[in-house]
């Protein structure tokens, strides 16, 4: 089938507020063409260029003879060319072409023009602007054997397999119903803004150019250049080194030669007046926005006629996006096609009217040039992928599949430009309840539960929530939504609990009730559904390591607050594990807890500039004030750093002093070497020192020695034993050690300040 109308492409200009204006190029009948009138975006109407009917054989013979009657080739010029040709099956894009015998270059280029939908025009001034055979008197026989350049690529040579005059005329003809009919295989496309070289050379640059029509779009597809304004300032020579002149020579010989390249329209101005009309028999219709034009693209490019001309048309209303045919059909039109409707009912649900006042009434040839869409229905989905209901003179956004068939409403639709509805007022969208919704072209997401919307405040990414978002509305969609009255902040109560909920994007976790200080702020009231679908990922307790996504700031949840971690070590003497896990919460949930002072590396000394005490840091708990370096030498504490004094304070003091007793747990130890030894609960008696008790973290960064025996040394080498009694007895000889199983319960090295807490008693 041969394809002769172009569809698609939309005419991507500013809206004018009343009616289309904007310069167009004269009318002129075939002359010396004029630089300033070259279009790169249209450079030949689809009209003109798909016209397969334009010449007869004996005319194009005539022209030919015309172009140049003195043949001085010593093979043949293309009025004396002939060849036998074969026959061709019809295809998706050109009619069967029979075996014919031998046709001269005027047959041959008039059957393919006309199997093909080519204009016989556009196929001559295709062989001129590849060859330059039409008016040359003496082409080779190269020149016929690849006429048009098909599969003649710049950076190699020609395909032998596509040599000779008919079948290069035959697949170059074909080539462009191609590139009109799968415009997005190719490298342009009608409708929209192209990059195009000026020259093979990529340092020469590019021109960001709108292509308004499918026939322009195929001449650059075929000849992917673009002239340069040197090539244009001399556009019967040569430019400069970036200087292509292919499409431009196209242009400058159908000029030439056949006139306006932008002729046959319906599509009118005047010079002195910047208003374009549509021409219907004897009615002019204004047209008063460019998605209304670029509807119209069937009809041709704008015209300048005389204001005479146009007088003599009756002015009546703006074209809207109804059309009537002379059978009494309406259609809805949209970038080139026209769907019927089948009510009046269904017109006025799209904002039109079956009155002569709302249509514009289009002969039968004008309605013939639109392709035949499929019947109007209430759903339209659009190129960007928005799909509306069209209801009641408005148009209502749907979210998504679920909630278009929750509200009863049919999945099919046709597929038109955005532009198609661009007019009609928006209403409520067709949504559906508890679900994330983004904002087109924002990044703005909120969540709809109970018919209000209320805006995510925080990442999407880090709460779980782009996952799950439905689907995406415009903000005037949005607007005709109520607001809710609070932010959506990842912080979550089921219906009936009242447990906390925090999601985020590794799932959900529950904060345990009265840690942390976490006022829980109420908790967003979410669905069951919304919050089953987040995994559960555990508890946040005491020891938790949180951070929110705006804040590098980690935070360990303490029975009363959340505190800061001051350092990467102060991190890891909290942690089990020398590979902490670290949580992402909402900001929310930070916010909503007590924030407590900085914590301190566990287990390490501290001061204050202005202070000389030195502390132990006891985990999250307290601050022990420290008397002597022989207290934390034998517990393995060494070494101290200097914090403000506000942090210092921060932390609150045990009321005694450290010792050589520590209790972890329900367990006592003492210590001695470096390290801290565990007292049997029986044995407790033997060491009568004080106990100072320390957090868990702090207890478990002690190195943590064999346990306590009965005997005790001392530096100067005296030994005793520790009785039950509560006393410490002197060991006179090792002899007496021995004697009292010293050798297999050995002693335990002490600090003579701990012998010294102990009471001396009698010679064991």
């Amino acid at each position: 089938m041969t394809i002769r109308k172009a569809i698609g492409g939309v005419l991507a200009i500013l809206v004018a507020s009343a009616v289309l204006s904007f310069a167009a190029p004269p009318v002129e009948s075939a002359s010396a063409a004029n630089a300033s009138q070259f279009d790169p975006g249209n450079i030949i109407s689809d009209a003109l260029f798909y016209d397969g009917n334009s010449m007869s054989a004996e005319t194009i013979q005539a022209f030919l003879i015309s172009k140049e009657p003195n043949c001085r080739s010593s093979y043949a010029c293309m009025w004396n060319y002939g060849q036998t040709t074969p026959a061709m099956s019809a295809t998706n894009y050109c009619s069967a072409i029979p075996a014919a015998g031998v046709m001269n270059a005027a047959q041959i280029v008039f059957f393919v023009g006309r199997a093909c939908g080519i204009s016989q025009k556009t196929l001559l001034v295709l062989l001129q602007k590849e060859q330059g055979m039409v008016a040359s008197s003496a082409p080779s026989e190269r020149n016929f054997t690849y006429a048009t350049g098909f599969n003649c690529p710049d950076t190699a040579g020609c395909d032998p397999n596509y040599g000779g005059f008919f079948y290069q005329l035959y697949y170059a003809a074909q080539q462009f119903e191609i590139y009109a009919a799968k415009p997005l295989s190719f490298n342009f496309q009608a409708g929209k803004y192209n990059t195009i070289r000026y020259s093979p050379n990529a340092a020469c640059g590019t021109s960001s150019i709108f292509i308004q029509n499918k026939a322009t779009a195929g001449l650059y597809d075929y000849t992917p250049y673009t002239p340069n304004s040197a090539a244009m300032s001399n556009l019967y020579g040569t430019g400069d080194g970036c200087s292509a002149y292919g499409n431009r020579n196209f242009w400058e010989y159908y000029t030439d030669w056949f006139g306006s390249t932008t002729l046959g329209t319906s599509l009118v101005r005047t010079s002195a007046d910047s208003t374009v009309y549509l021409l219907s028999g004897t009615t002019k219709y204004p047209i008063a926005s460019t998605a209304i034009y670029a509807a119209l693209f069937p009809l041709g490019q704008v015209a300048v006629v005389s204001q005479s001309y146009l007088d003599g048309f009756t002015l009546s209303h703006a074209v809207g996006r109804s059309l009537r045919a002379p059978d009494g059909s309406i259609y809805f039109f949209d970038s080139g096609i026209i769907l019927p409707f089948s009510s009046c009912a269904l017109v006025a649900d799209y904002g039109a009217s079956c009155d002569p006042s709302s249509y514009t009434q289009l002969t039968a040839a004008q309605i013939a040039a639109f392709y035949p869409g499929p019947p109007v229905g209430p759903i339209l989905g659009t190129t960007s992928g928005v799909r509306y209901w069209i209801t009641g003179g408005t148009k209502r956004e749907i979210l998504d599949n679920a909630s278009q068939t929750g509200a009863g409403l049919p999945l099919s639709m046709n597929v038109l430009t955005d532009n198609a509805v661009a007019d009609l007022p928006y209403a409520a969208p067709v949504v559906r309840d508890s679900v994330f919704i983004a904002q087109s072209g924002s990044s703005s997401v909120s969540y709809l539960q109970t018919n209000a919307l209320y805006p995510v405040s925080g990442d999407p990414v880090q709460l779980g929530v782009s996952t799950r978002i439905a689907g995406s509305l415009s903000a005037a969609s949005l607007a005709k939504l109520p607001a809710g009255t609070r932010q959506f902040s990842g912080t979550v109560t089921a219906p009936g609990s009242t447990q906390t909920q925090i999601l985020s994007s590794a799932g959900r976790y529950s904060w345990a009730t009265g840690v942390g200080g976490f006022t829980g702020i109420g908790g967003f009231p979410a669905s069951q559904a919304l919050i089953d679908s987040y995994p559960t990922a555990g508890t946040i307790g005491v020891g938790t390591f949180l951070i929110a996504p705006s804040s590098p700031t980690v935070y360990v949840v303490s029975d009363s607050a959340l505190k800061p971690i001051a350092s990467w070590p102060s991190l890891l003497s909290l942690s089990p594990t020398s590979n902490p896990t670290i949580l992402t919460v909402p900001d929310a949930a930070i916010s909503a807890s007590t924030i407590g002072p900085v914590a301190l590396t566990a287990g390490t000394l501290v001061r204050s500039p202005g202070s000389p005490t030195i502390y132990v840091v006891n985990g999250l708990t307290s601050k022990i004030p420290v008397s002597s370096f022989d207290m934390t030498n034998e517990a393995g504490i060494t070494g101290y750093s200097t914090f403000p004094e506000g942090l210092i304070q921060a932390y609150p003091s045990t009321p005694t002093n450290l010792g050589f007793g520590y209790s972890c747990g329900t367990t006592n130890y003492v210590a001695a070497g470096g390290s801290i030894h565990p007292i049997a609960a029986a044995d407790l008696a033997r060491y009568p020192i004080g106990y100072i008790p320390l957090d868990s973290y702090t207890c478990a960064l002690m190195k943590i020695g064999p346990a306590a025996p009965h005997f005790i040394r001392t530096s100067d080498g005296s030994v005793y034993l520790l009785d039950v009694d509560g006393a410490k007895h002197p060991v006179s000889s090792m002899a007496r050690f021995a004697q009292l199983d010293g050798a297999a319960a050995g002693w335990l090295q002490v600090d003579s300040k701990l012998a010294a807490l102990i009471p001396s008693g009698a010679a064991a």
